[in-house]
Parts: structure tokens; sequence; C-alpha cells
């Protein structure tokens, strides 16, 4: 055997024994991991248009269903119920309900583009109690948001579970002088644990 051909030989022999330890061909290669979900700041984002969406400014609280036309195309139904009473010593309570369907809502915000739909709805309960201090009149808010949304961002979808609690509180009349009052939702969104300031999304209350 000359010099020549040994190092081919040597090559061929290293090349079968690795085939050999490594039976696993490139064809049989497990598939792809599944699409990544939303990191936290998106969730967060997602949730965030969908309340800017939801509790417009420019619709107030009023019982029955409104469709609203989301920033980039598509709408969201929005179905209220309202119930008012007069709680133990003499204080107003209120009870809110919404449910809000987005349907190829799309949206903008904080650099992220979203298209939205409800998987089947996002709902909302607040439950607020109107009490007098002084002179002044505050209102307490509590409440829960749940539901499913459907969820896609660039290259990639998904569904967002949320579910958590709203706490807070708002003057009945606000005073530039004071804290106007806060609301926030503490819970889950899209499988990431949050605490969202939900105070410039609450809709106006009726007193």
């Amino acid at each position: 055997m000359s010099a020549r051909t040994m190092p081919a030989i040597v090559l061929t022999l290293a090349l079968a024994a690795a085939c050999e330890d490594n039976p696993v061909a490139p064809a049989d290669r497990p598939p792809p991991a599944p699409a990544e979900g939303l990191t936290e700041a998106e969730s967060v984002a997602l949730f965030r248009g969908i309340a800017r969406v939801s509790f417009d400014a420019d619709n107030p609280i009023h019982p029955g269903s409104l469709v609203i036309q989301c920033p980039l195309g598509g709408e969201l139904e929005l179905i209220e119920t309202i119930e008012e009473f007069q709680a133990d010593g003499g204080d107003q309570e209120m009870s809110v309900a919404f449910t809000a369907i987005p349907n190829r809502c799309r949206l903008t915000i904080e650099g992220y583009r979203f298209n939205v739909d409800g998987n089947p709805s996002l709902r909302t309960h607040m439950d607020v109690e109107t009490v007098a201090l002084g002179f002044r009149e505050y209102v307490n808010v509590t409440g829960t948001i749940t539901g499913d949304l459907k969820w896609q961002l660039w290259q990639r979808s998904g569904t967002c579970p949320i579910a958590g609690t709203l706490d807070g509180w708002a003057r009945v009349v606000p005073d530039p002088d004071d804290e106007p009052g806060t609301v926030h939702f503490t819970g889950s969104v899209c499988a990431h644990e949050v605490k969202i300031d939900m105070s410039e999304w609450m809709p106006p209350l009726p007193t």
C-alpha cells in the first residue's frame, strides 16, 4: 500500500465508525420545536391594547351592545349589563359586566402589531361602591377579568388565557389638586404573572 492511499483509507474508516456510533440520519431528526409564545412584554402589550379598545373614552358605560372599530381594521363587540342598587347604610352600589368579543381586531401598541380574535371572549365584571368621606365622594372598584384571546404577532400565533382581579378606587368628581385614584389588574396574562395599571383605560363611571 502506497503512502498516498493511506490517508484516504483512514478517512473512509473514520466516517464509517462515526455512522455506526450515530445511526440517526439527518432525515430522521426530530421536528422543530413549536412556535414560541408571547413574552411578558408582548403579553402586557396585548392586554393593554384590548383594554384601550374595549374601554374607549368615547364610549361611556351604558347597557346594551356596541360595536367598536379597531384602529387598523376589524372590530370589537362590547356587550354591557348594569345593575344599580342601594347598599346597606345608604351607599350606592353598581355591578357592571362587559363581554368583549374581538373579530379580526388589528391594533398597534408599544411597537407590537397584533391581530386579535375572541376565543371566545374576554369578560370583565366590576363592583363599584360609592363612599362619602366628608364633602368628597369616592368609588371603590373590585372585580375580575377572565377569558381567552387568539392572537397573531408577525409569524407567530397562539391563544392567550387571561385571569385576574381588579382592585382600586377613584374620585367621583376629579380634583386636579388631589390624586384621581388608581385601579390595578393582578393575575395571569398568557401564562405570565403580572400587575397592570388600568387607571388610564377605566371607563367613565355614571354617578
